[in-house]
This record gives C-alpha cells, structure tokens and sequence, in this order.
C-alpha cells in the first residue's frame, strides 16, 4: 500500500491539512509497515517523482491531500503535492500493473459540472481510465479558493 500525505505546501501556510497525518496513523493501525511505503512524513514533502516511482508496485494508494479538477481538459486534473500538480494525464503514462483501489481524500475528485451534470469526468473518474479497478473519491473542499495561485 501506498499512502501519500501532504499535509503542508512549502511557502503556503494557509494550505495546510494537518489531518492528513491522522489518516495516516489510522491506515497504520491496520497495515503492517513491510506493506505500507509513506510518502509525507515528517516534515518530507512529498514529491511527484517519489510518487511515480512508487506507483507501480503498489496494489491501493491513499492521497490525502489538495486536489484540483480541470473541466474542460479532464487528464490535467491533479493531485496536489509539494512540486506541483500530479496530474492525470501523467499517472496514465505510468505502468500500474497492480492497481486495485485508489482512495482519494482530497477535494475535487468526485466534484461534477454544474453545466453538465449528466457528463462530467471527475478526478475518480479518470483514475479508473488510468487503470485502478476502484476508486473512492471525495467532494469536500474547504481550500479550494486558493488553488488559483498554485495551478
């Protein structure tokens, strides 16, 4: 398993999710550590080269942190960690051959379209493109006014 956590953005104090660490304490309760690899952990930003070359020999990911979803270019969807953006379009590139679940507990990855609800392609809806088997994703923002100065 593969949890990444990004609980602060260098230089961006007012984006700090703190409890991102208290869903890695709860993922630790039940994976045993020689099957969890933690990206984030103290005080160790997490980069998108350090999720890349993690990615392929991980069965489930959890993301806990900032997301941002791009409506009308779906792929340049991202997760957000410490260097940028890790967008769709750049995890679809990735070999996954033991994607099974993805869990993202970061905003706007089950967010749809107002103008076109019945359509609309979602961060969790293109993991599954990328090749995880299942998703869970998650609408909550408290953020996302923010995101603007950091795409």
């Amino acid at each position: 398993m593969l949890a990444v956590i990004q609980p602060d953005i260098p230089g961006r104090p007012h984006l700090s999710l703190p409890f991102t660490r208290d869903e890695l304490a709860r993922i630790e309760k039940r994976v045993q550590d020689e099957y969890l690899v933690k990206l984030g952990i103290s005080g160790s930003p997490t980069s998108m080269e350090k999720v890349l070359s993690h990615l392929p020999d991980a069965s489930v990911v959890h993301f806990a942190c900032h997301g941002t979803q791009d409506h009308t270019r779906p792929l340049e969807s991202a997760l957000l960690l410490a260097d940028g953006g890790l967008k769709i379009s750049t995890i679809m590139k990735s070999p996954l051959p033991n994607a099974r679940l993805a869990f993202l507990s970061a905003c706007e990855t089950a967010k749809g379209d107002d103008n076109v609800p019945d359509e609309a392609i979602h961060i969790a809806a293109t993991m599954l493109f990328a090749g995880f088997q299942g998703v869970v994703g998650t609408m909550w923002c408290v953020f996302c006014f923010f995101l603007e100065d950091i795409r």
